[in-house]
């Protein structure tokens, strides 16, 4: 019985501590990703593209989870951030990476599509929600309408104003697509079930130079 009992503790223990200790994990990997970074946009691009690991297949995407996680933080070949994507009222600031994959996910945001530009069109990123509102897309579960939101490729800020949340099924891929004369930003995560999607959808509103930006929208570079 003493072993029975030792075993059951372990386990609820890993239970217990499983989604914290991921929290903490991804939380540092995306500390140090927005640190690493060119201030040439076509470099950081350019030098992403290499990665062997580039996909923008979505169904490539597993659930995140600690394994998954780990695996990530014991990657040398870390991945170069091409940006940065930052709701401050949500207390959301993460690097934007090129594709979808796993890795990247654990990590940060990651572009949805292929040559996509800021300001331009539709610019999709994709985040896990791991449900502690603190890590990766999880704040956005805190989102509003009417909430800025900024993407900077270092040398311009992209200010958008969020004015649709919403859920869709896996399936519905459209919600990524380009639109005629439209500039927007969609932001792509799994709602807090897991089920559905979250899609947080903002219209754009101007661009500025990076030393033009609020200090609130990226408080990790020099911003007035």
């Amino acid at each position: 019985m003493t072993t029975i009992a030792i075993v059951f503790l372990i386990v609820g223990a890993v239970l217990i501590f499983n989604r914290p200790i991921m929290g903490w994990v991804v939380n540092h990997m995306t500390d140090l990703t927005l640190k690493n970074h060119e201030t040439n946009y076509e470099d950081n691009v350019a030098k992403a593209k290499e990665a062997d690991d580039v996909t923008f297949d979505f169904e490539e995407v597993d659930d995140i989870s600690l394994g998954q996680v780990l695996k990530a933080q014991m990657d040398q070949t870390k991945p170069n951030s091409i940006g940065m994507v930052s709701v401050p009222d949500v207390n959301m600031q993460l690097p934007i990476l090129y594709g979808v994959s796993n890795r990247n996910l654990a990590i940060g945001a990651g572009t949805m599509k292929e040559d996509m530009k800021m300001g331009k069109g539709n610019y999709a990123l994709a985040g896990h929600n791991i449900r502690n509102e603190r890590s990766l897309f999880s704040p956005l579960t805190l989102a509003k309408v009417g909430m800025k939101a900024y993407v900077t490729d270092y040398e311009k800020v992209y200010v958008y104003e969020i004015d649709k949340i919403h859920t869709v099924e896996p399936s519905q891929v459209d919600v990524i697509y380009d639109h005629d004369n439209k500039k927007e930003l969609t932001l792509v995560t799994c709602n807090f079930q897991g089920k559905k999607r979250q899609i947080t959808h903002a219209k754009f509103v101007r661009a500025m130079n990076l030393d033009d930006a609020p200090k609130e929208a990226f408080h990790e570079l020099e911003t007035k």
